[in-house]
């Protein structure tokens, strides 16, 4: 009689063991759909791809399915990839709150060095090619085209397969202080241009000032080109 009864309480634990097994399998096959659906509709649209690691459960929590849809945030919010905490809320009838851990990889084309370069070479697009890479990795900024990186000088040497950094490169100088250089004054159906005499240094894309010859008027103006300051009007 006494081993029927611990056979039957046996089963009867097995039984239980089983029942929580499986209600926690079902708890985290929701939790695994609500984060799946969230990372696919916020951030894969900005990648070319994107992959998700799921930190499981602890089973011992003993959390009921959720008859309602499943509320997410995400930390740090400034990140949409990496190593990121969710926070799960379950509103429904038996409410909970759990907090994931979820790594999501997002996978999308950067400009990284075809060969290597040396120090003060001036970036070519034969230079550089696109590859995709795992941009949750790249803490220290990334180009996303070639052109991006047209009129820069490789600040340091480089070596061939090198993620492309800010760091890396500086703006090519186009404009030497006391140069003389061509001021173009533009506005809606007007050009003007005039001589004018470099007052600092810059590279293509920055503001300098400059003095126009003609008139010792000193204005400000963007270097577009070696030589050329638009100025507008």
């Amino acid at each position: 009689m006494m081993s029927i009864r611990i056979g039957l309480m046996l089963a009867i634990s097995g039984f239980f063991a089983a029942a929580v097994q499986a209600a926690a399998t079902d708890v985290q096959s929701q939790i695994d759909e609500a984060i799946n659906l969230y990372v696919s509709e916020t951030q894969a649209p900005h990648y070319q791809r994107v992959s998700v690691d799921i930190q499981p459960i602890d089973p011992r929590l003993r959390l009921a399915q959720c008859d309602q849809a499943l509320q997410l945030q995400h930390r740090p919010r400034n990140r949409s990839a990496g190593r990121l905490t969710f926070k799960v809320t379950c509103d429904g009838t038996e409410s909970w709150s759990i907090h994931v851990p979820v790594t999501v990889q997002a996978f999308d084309h950067v400009v990284v060095s075809d060969i290597p370069i040396a120090k003060g070479t001036h970036l070519r697009v034969s230079d550089l090619r696109l590859e995709l890479v795992d941009i949750s990795l790249l803490h220290g900024g990334y180009f996303q085209s070639l052109e991006a990186l047209d009129g820069f000088v490789a600040r340091r040497p480089i070596p061939a397969e090198q993620v492309m950094t800010p760091a890396l490169v500086d703006p090519a100088k186009m404009i030497n202080r006391g140069e003389k250089v061509v001021i173009v004054a533009e506005g809606p159906g007007l050009s003007i241009r005039a001589t004018g005499l470099a007052m600092e240094d810059g590279a293509f894309g920055e503001l300098v000032r400059v003095r126009n010859t003609s008139t010792n008027k000193v204005v400000e103006g963007r270097i577009t080109a070696p030589g050329l300051i638009k100025v507008s009007l």
